[in-house]
């Protein structure tokens, strides 16, 4: 019997990102057909160079001062790196497609936001809601990061 497990990734901030990524490759290495659903925000992170873009917002009155969001995003992108020898998202994302996870970007997600395939990363597949639950269903993991 084959094991899933799927993430649904809402965020396009380093907090919101960095999880499903991580948890998604440990799965797949773990053995599991593995996916993770980007929905909102999260879609953000399969365009074509978004996970260039992606932010951290520290908590109080310092996430709110412009810049500041970039810059703590690079901060803690090094400090995964250093520290933790875990890599930037980007590498992420490419490690992820290359053990065989699979993207889904959320198709009303994609209507709402009027973004066209073409604007997604390579291997990315267009899915409802619908077909994300199905394959929930029949799946051993389901989070919601």
């Amino acid at each position: 019997m084959s094991r899933k497990a799927n993430f649904i990734c809402s965020r396009n901030t380093i907090d919101g990102v960095y999880p499903p990524l991580i948890l998604a490759l440990q799965a797949q290495r773990a053995g599991a057909d593995t996916m993770i659903f980007f929905t909102f925000d999260g879609i953000d992170v399969i365009r074509k160079n978004g996970a260039k873009k992606i932010k951290y917002y520290p908590n109080g009155m310092l996430g709110a001062i412009p810049g500041v969001p970039g810059v703590s995003a690079r901060m803690i992108t090094k400090l995964a790196e250093n520290r933790a020898g875990v890599p930037n998202i980007e590498t992420l994302l490419e490690m992820c497609q290359l053990e065989g996870v699979k993207f889904h970007a959320c198709l009303m997600t994609l209507q709402m936001m009027d973004i066209k395939d073409e604007e997604l990363i390579d291997g990315v597949v267009v899915s409802d809601a619908a077909s994300y639950i199905k394959t929930a269903l029949e799946s051993d993991v389901n989070l919601f990061i």
